[in-house]
């Protein structure tokens, strides 16, 4: 497999650099970081695994992407796009990967994507967010087949006061390792996924409300792990509608439920949103409502000042899951506690992609917590059970951009191995970018981080790096 996404970027590449054409782009960058033997976590989350959790480091990107054209007029009923993003690694333990390996088409507003893709889910700030609950960016793509409507389109019939947007895919995760049922391990694992969100207020007014879910579910193998289990089609049936099967929904089903509203001012606009997580039917109970992100964003309207610092966005979000829906749970009462995030009972591998959680990586996988800490291997997070606290900060001075992001959380374990005291941690990054006139233009930038606190082990680190983008 690794061959042949290696082979297609090569293709790709090579056809790119024949082509001159402002729908294609491409961009490099290197980083090099010295670090404890631990990567601070705000250098190593929400990155697409493209940096280790091991340091110190050498990272490297270089992709090359075909754009959908831009142009207004005349409007094209067929375009197509695609992308490649090679990735490496040297440290403790050097690896070599795509990201990004991906060919898509659209038809009008209709959109089908076949490949990997780097994309997140759920309402929220993209640029200073902790990460989204479901689909965070904290993980790298995995390869499936899309259909979607990736931009809102808005109704005519009623004055275009209502908008919508979603996708529908399946893809495919590898190998997974499996905890209960008559096997250990099944070679074919699926990641099935549908979204669906509204917007309601003209694309003019300056007020917008957002509502819509995402659903998620990792299935595979029932007709292997239970004895008498579905076969393949009419499991993925049960997946897709969410049917249960012997007393539990087939597959490991995550997703939220999301609400926004957005005011357009002159100067800035403000963004309140809120995702809730639904997973075994505690939210339909109301049981775990408790239990989500909650988040405001400050943007700033037009340019800024060159002259002064000046504030870009300013993000503030807290997240909660501890509920669960309780400390109960009996299926015969249909009191549905102990939701126990991200982990799963026959899945080993939890909510996760190549060891990567899929989700808020402010729920820790177990590599990167304190020694001291319980382990279990049959888990993918001894900790999803906690209140952060997390804030971002974008600005400019002159032509340099800062960045900060620094998130507290108290920590209680899980309800069946709880953390007693509690653990909290402190972790922050600072960022500035400045452009330079190296390579006809590029960018330098470094970045400060820190971890402090019980959960994960005390980690500083400094990186440096640089970037270049344009059109070929």
């Amino acid at each position: 497999m690794r061959n042949y996404l290696a082979g297609f970027f090569i293709l790709l590449s090579i056809s790119f650099t024949q082509a001159q054409d402002s729908t294609f782009s491409y961009h490099a960058a290197v980083q090099g970081a010295v670090t404890t033997s631990q990567t601070p976590f705000w250098l190593h989350a929400n990155q697409f695994s493209k940096v280790p959790v091991q340091g110190p480091y050498v990272a490297g990107q270089l992709g090359f992407y075909r754009n959908y054209s831009r142009a207004k007029s005349p409007k094209k009923i067929f375009d197509w796009s695609a992308g490649a993003e090679l990735g490496a690694y040297i440290g403790p333990v050097p690896d070599l990967f795509l990201t990004d390996a991906f060919v898509a088409g659209k038809l009008g507003a209709f959109e089908l994507s076949i490949g990997q893709r780097k994309e997140t889910f759920g309402l929220m700030d993209t640029t200073l967010t902790s990460g989204s609950l479901s689909f965070s960016g904290n993980s790298r793509p995995y390869p499936r087949i899309q259909l979607a409507f990736p931009q809102f389109i808005s109704l005519g019939f009623i004055k275009h006061f209502v908008a919508f947007k979603g996708s529908y895919s399946d893809g495919f995760l590898g190998t997974a390792r499996v905890q209960y049922g008559n096997v250990n391990e099944i070679p074919h694992v699926y990641m099935h996924h549908k979204a669906l969100y509204i917007r309601l207020g003209k694309p003019a007014h300056r007020l917008h409300l957002y509502g819509g879910f995402n659903h998620q579910a990792m299935w595979g193998g029932e007709d292997k792990i239970f004895t008498g289990g579905l076969k393949p089609l009419l499991a993925y049936k049960y997946v897709v509608i969410g049917k249960s099967w012997a007393a539990s929904r087939v597959g490991n089903h995550f997703g939220t439920i999301d609400m926004g509203a957005e005011w357009t001012g002159k100067k800035w606009s403000y963004f309140g949103y809120r995702q809730n997580i639904y997973e075994d039917g505690s939210l339909a109970g109301l049981t775990n409502i408790a239990d989500g992100l909650n988040g405001f964003r400050m943007k700033r309207n037009g340019a800024v000042s060159r002259s002064d610092l000046q504030i870009k966005i300013l993000t503030i979000e807290i997240l909660n899951t501890k509920s669960q829906g309780g400390s109960v749970f009996d299926y015969d009462n249909h009191i549905f506690g102990r939701d126990n995030y991200y982990n799963h009972y026959v899945y080993t591998q939890g909510w996760s992609y190549r060891g990567r959680i899929m989700g808020t990586p402010l729920v820790p996988t177990q590599d990167i917590q304190k020694l001291d800490l319980l382990k279990d291997t049959t888990a993918l997070t001894m900790n999803n059970r906690l209140l952060a606290f997390h804030a971002g900060v974008l600005g400019q001075v002159q032509n340099i951009n800062i960045q900060a992001k620094g998130t507290f959380s108290r920590n209680l374990g899980t309800y069946n191995y709880p953390l007693e005291p509690a653990r909290n941690q402190f972790s922050f990054i600072l960022q500035a970018e400045k452009p330079v006139s190296f390579a006809n233009g590029s960018f330098l930038s470094l970045r400060l981080a820190t971890d402090l606190g019980t959960l994960y082990p005390t980690n500083f680190g400094v990186e440096v790096g640089w970037q270049k983008r344009g059109f070929l």
